[in-house]
Parts: C-alpha cells; structure tokens; sequence
C-alpha cells in the first residue's frame, strides 16, 4: 500500500491537505501507528502511517510545528493523518505550512470519521498485502525447487526469479567473484565490491552455512521494499543449488584424496589399490576419464567456484575435491561437444595455472596423467592442454622400490664426495639439467666461471662412471635425479 492509495479510497474520507511530489506518493505504508505524543519519534519504524489528533499539542509557534514534522521526515513516516474535532476544530495553518515545507503528506480526518476504522482498514489491506506476498514468494520457491529437483542450471533458476521480480540478478562466490547472472546482457562488475558501491543495488547472503556465503545481488528497478521478503524462501532453493555442487563433491572427498594418494604412490600402491580407489569414487571404468588439476594458491582460489560450476554444467559425472592448494577433478560423459567444453574450462582464467587432460581411456592412462599433470600445474602459469606423455609420468610408473634404490647407487658417489669436501657436485648437475645443458645459463644461476663449471662436471662423470656429453648419459642422471626426489616433480 502507498501513501497515493490513502486519498483514492473514498471510504477513509481523508483529505490530501499538501502538493508532495509523486515520488513521496508513492512511498510504501509499513504500518499504522497512532501517536499523541509531542516527539513520537522514539516509537516510530521507517515509512509508518502516524495518526494523531493533537491532543497533547496545544501550542501555536509555527517553529513548534516546524519541529514537529522535522524530527518526522527524518524517521521518515510515510504521511501524517491529522483528525480534526478532538483537539483542533481544523488542521493549524502553521503544521499545513511546515508539511508543505518538509515535503511531508498531510492528510485530514473529518471528525465524522473514527480514526479507529482508518487504523483498522489500512491494517487490513496491509495484512492482505504481506499474505500475498509470502504467497508470491512461496509459490517462486517451489517453482524454483521443481527445477532443481529436474537438474536445472543456476541459469535457469536465476531466470525464473527474474521473472518474478523483474530486475537483473546476479551470484557472487565467497570470494565475490561473480559467477552467474541473468539476463546474460546485463552487465555487472567482476567483483562483488565494485557491484555493491552502484546506486539502486541490494545483496543478500545466501544461507549456504558458511562463514563466507555466496551473495545475490540485485539491479533495483521501481519499488523495492517488498523484494527481501519476496527471496527470503527462493534463496535457501539457491544456495541449496549452489551447495548442490559441493555437496556431490564432498561426499568424494576423502575418495578422491585417497584416489591422487595412491596414483602418486608408485612403489606402495598396486594396481588393484588404484582400481578399488577409483570404483570407489563411483565412476566406471569403461567410460573414458577427463582429469583436471589447477592451483589454488594466492589469488587463485577464487575461481574455484567457477570452475565447480563449468564442470557440473559439463559432465554428468563429476569428482572434485581441493587439498595442498590444488583443485582436482574426474569426470565422464560430458553433456554436450567436449572440445567445446574444454574451450570454456580453459577460458575461465586466463592466468589460472591448470592442466586438462585429454580424456584416458584406461586406468593405467589416467593414473600417468594424474602424475603427469600434478607435475605440470607447478611449472604452466596459463591453462594448459598437455601432450598425453610426460617425463615425470614416465618417471613415476618406473619409481618401484629397487628402482628408487638403483638410482640412489647410483648418485651417492656425488652425495658422498660433497658431503666430505664441502662440494657442489650434486646441486651443479640438477641446475645444469634444469637449464637444458646449457654452460651459460647454468653459470649465470650458480654465479660460477665457465671454467669452473667445465671442472665440475669432468668431475661429476668420474664419480658417475657416465658421460654427459651424451642424450642417454644425461638422460640416466635426470631420470635417477627425479627418482630419488632430488629433483621435484
């Protein structure tokens, strides 16, 4: 109800005694509030309806008057409604003067007319309004909740709310990124800060029981004092949406921990721990696999509701879970054509360290390109698409014990000559191999001569008994290098 309604309603016989522009008019009454006191202030909320007869108000100083109704427009009531006959025989000139200066509406009761049946009738309309309000509402939050119940996107609840209320919505993660909208054309800042600082904008925390929500942010067209309630039910059906997503992927958690734990886990774990690992998971293993692994450190991490998001919208099927600042993610049959849902995996960040594997085809594939990628996502600082072989992969499948012990053998002669002669036999190979053999960079790191270099690695190939002049001397010591852990990857 408005405060224009107050004079269209015949039966109220209430007079406009003031010429407010149509912007007040159309302020919304949140109640009636009946009040004789000089300063009612105290008692008032926002846009109430104050009815008065002036019965504590004998006085005729117009800066009275004036007082009067500044200390009411900054509450600010919605209008005043003056009944004459109890107290005055008609409204003072100096409270019409002081409306007319305050821009406050100013109403008159004829004294033929109870001020109780004015009270008891806009209550009524009030009452109707809030019932089909909570209505409305109700009824957008189970239209919201049969959508989801059929596995409908953000997108399409987010469309059904604009429906209802006629303004652009927007979803904001918990690191006010934003990740959803509707419609698409609107625009909205990246961030949620920016977005909030616009004039007309409203943001609700949806109830997602964290200590950082996602945010629902709203563009505000017209009237908006009835838009909270109206969401109040429908986002609990978002956040739900919203959670929908972590939920799935929380329950694997643990799964999937135990999953990457045993792939990396060459000399422990047997194909037969890798194979109950992944049934475990729920996926299948005729179906082929994409895998996804991407950083979560430092700025990062707030694009891991992105992420979660393009993956559920492109996969049926979909294992995430985040630990040591990574994000990784299984998935099977995609939804729609999967190059093109790679495209968008790999445009969500353009600076997002991330490796997406081409889909495998066996378990033994995806468990080379798990450690494969895990060794990747520390070195690219762009979204990636890998080759399907990599070196640490390569590495890791060979890293059976005897291997790893082969290969400490085979290093200790330089281990032990640094260690007895204050040396840097070891540490000279690793960042030597690191930059491709090359003498120049290799002595740019190590701040050393090139001639001390030279002397460094004929030393190095006695000890070793191998060559490093050649592809399979070099090889062999990067590959034991790798196996022993000397070298991350």
């Amino acid at each position: 109800m408005r405060v224009a309604d107050l004079f269209t309603e015949p039966s109220l016989q209430l007079e406009l005694k003031t010429k407010p522009s149509p912007k007040r008019l159309s302020r919304e009454i949140s109640r009636c509030a009946p009040a004789e006191y000089l300063d009612p202030t105290p008692y008032l909320d926002e846009n109430v309806l104050l009815l008065t007869s002036g019965i504590g108000m004998n006085f005729s100083e117009p800066r009275i008057w004036d007082a009067y109704v500044e200390r009411l427009a900054l509450v600010p009531v919605s209008a005043l409604a003056f009944a004459v006959g109890p107290a005055y025989d008609a409204l003072p000139e100096a409270l019409i003067d002081a409306c007319e200066r305050h821009e406050m509406p100013l109403f008159e009761l004829p004294a033929s007319f109870s001020m109780m049946k004015v009270l008891q009738h806009i209550e009524s309309i009030l009452q109707a309004e809030r019932h089909d309000l909570q209505s409305t509402a109700w009824a957008l939050a189970d239209e919201c909740a049969r959508l989801a119940s059929q596995g409908a996107e953000l997108s399409t609840l987010l469309a059904a709310v604009h429906s209802t209320i006629e303004c652009p919505i927007s979803i904001y993660d918990a690191f006010d990124t934003l990740i959803a909208q509707y419609p698409e054309t609107a625009t909205w800042p990246d961030n949620l800060g920016a977005a909030s600082h616009q004039p007309e904008t409203l943001t609700i925390a949806l109830p997602m029981g964290m200590s950082r929500p996602c945010q629902l942010a709203l563009r505000l067209v017209g009237n908006t004092a009835d838009i909270e309630p109206l969401l109040s039910p429908v986002s609990s059906i978002i956040a739900i949406q919203l959670k929908r997503s972590v939920a799935v992927d929380a329950s694997s958690h643990q799964d999937m921990m135990r999953f990457v734990g045993r792939c990396v886990a060459w000399s422990e774990a047997t194909r037969g721990d890798v194979a109950k690992a992944f049934q475990d998971l729920g996926l299948s293993q005729r179906a082929e696999t994409v895998l996804l692994v991407a950083s979560l450190s430092g700025d990062h991490g707030a694009t891991a509701w992105r992420l979660r998001r393009a993956l559920h919208d492109g996969f049926h099927e979909v294992r995430i879970a985040e630990f040591d600042d990574r994000l990784y993610a299984l998935t099977q049959h995609p939804r729609s054509d999967l190059a093109e849902i790679s495209a968008a995996l790999l445009a969500i960040d353009p600076g997002l360290p991330l490796v997406l594997r081409a889909p495998a085809q066996t378990l033994d594939e995806l468990r080379i390109a798990l450690v494969h990628a895990i060794d990747l996502v520390k070195h690219v600082s762009a979204p990636t698409l890998p080759p399907m072989l990599g070196l640490s992969a390569v590495v890791a499948a060979a890293a059976g014990r005897g291997a790893r012990e082969a290969a400490l053998r085979f290093l200790r002669p330089l281990m032990t000559h640094d260690e007895q002669r204050a040396t840097e036999l070891l540490p000279t190979l690793r960042v030597w191999l690191r930059n491709d053999a090359q003498p120049s960079r290799t002595c740019e790191e190590l701040y050393i001569h090139r001639n001390s270099l030279s002397y460094r690695l004929r030393r190095i190939e006695e000890l070793l008994g191998t060559s490093l002049s050649s592809l399979d001397g070099r090889a062999t010591c990067l590959m034991a290098m790798r196996l022993v852990d000397l070298e991350s990857y």
